[in-house]
């Protein structure tokens, strides 16, 4: 048996910021963010919702459309960099919010853009094993309350989602094929969140930073060899693959992705117009975009690709079911 993603649903909360308040508000050019970035509006959080309701609200629409009982959700994971809390997990207080069963494992994993694909190798992993039976994965950000959004280089790009998907096990040539994965530590301060943990920098704001310049030289360098090497082991071509669903960071770095793969137009798939760049969640909310249009049918190869945070970065080999 493997494992795969049996269900898929996603949440966007109701407020909006559009490339017209960036504009009169910070002077930030719409044009420019429409054509060249790929972004036309974000959606953002209210003040008072945290990151377990957002969460909450991806998994309640996921439990309800599938007909999942509750008690039948035997490891809950939440991938997040906004938790609630520092302590105690995002997981622990959506188990009780979702009224899993108490032998429910929860935990949550500290990953941003490449987080999707990580959860769901280790997910996956534990269903494949029989340590688990049903795994709800549950993406969910708020980048909203951490961005300066007088900072050109941040405020345009990031909106605030969150995604469930249900992990069970497939047929064996369904699901999860192959993956890759990679770090670069020495890469953490080009995106970071500086004093939000226990290291303190008193000269430096708590926003979110972002150097974009090496953040794209990053991308389009690893993000190839990861993909390349992951056809290369699975003995596939890229004209093979359906989609490639690449973390949706912004328009121009895809389209520079695809052409050092050199893959077509139609295989790549871009869903950020009307959200942003959602962190975790992006990558899932182009998968069921695909799924709601009927673009993609069992058998299918697709390719999902995370990167960013960290450094990290992974791609997975995915034959719909």
């Amino acid at each position: 048996m493997n494992y795969c993603i049996s269900n898929l649903e996603m949440y966007l909360p109701e407020k909006v910021i559009t490339n017209k308040y960036l504009n009169e508000t910070f002077g930030i050019d719409g044009n420019f963010l429409e054509n060249k970035i790929g972004i036309k509006e974000r959606r953002i959080a209210s003040e008072n919702q945290t990151t377990s309701d957002l969460a909450f609200q991806s998994a309640t629409l996921l439990l309800d459309s599938c007909n999942t009982g509750r008690e039948s959700i035997d490891l809950l994971i939440v991938c997040t960099q906004n938790p609630d809390y520092k302590l105690p997990t995002t997981a622990c207080i959506l188990q009780h919010k979702l009224k899993l069963s108490r032998s429910c494992m929860a935990f949550d994993i500290n990953l941003g853009c490449s987080g999707f694909v990580y959860s769901l190798v280790v997910a996956g992993s534990m269903v494949k094993s029989g340590i688990a039976n049903k795994a709800l994965i549950v993406m969910a950000d708020e980048y909203s309350k951490i961005i300066d959004y007088a900072d050109k280089n941040t405020a345009s790009l990031f909106g605030d989602a969150s995604t469930a998907a249900l992990i069970e096990k497939c047929d064996e040539g369904y699901g999860v094929i192959s993956s890759n994965f990679g770090t670069d530590g020495s890469g953490a301060e080009l995106l970071i969140a500086n004093n939000s943990g226990t290291c303190k920098s008193p000269e430096k704001n708590s926003f979110l930073y972002m150097n974009g310049r090496e953040i794209f030289k990053f991308s389009i360098t690893e993000v190839p060899k990861s993909v390349e090497d992951l056809l290369a082991k699975s003995d596939l071509k890229k004209q093979d693959i359906k989609y490639f669903i690449f973390h949706q960071a912004n328009k121009y770095m895809l389209n520079e992705i695809k052409k050092k793969i050199g893959i077509t137009d139609e295989q790549l798939a871009i869903h950020m117009e009307m959200y942003g760049n959602t962190v975790s969640s992006s990558i899932p909310i182009v998968l069921k975009n695909l799924r709601d249009t009927n673009k993609i049918e069992k058998g299918d190869l697709l390719v999902f690709s995370g990167f960013g945070v960290g450094l990290s970065w992974g791609s997975i080999l995915y034959r719909e079911c």
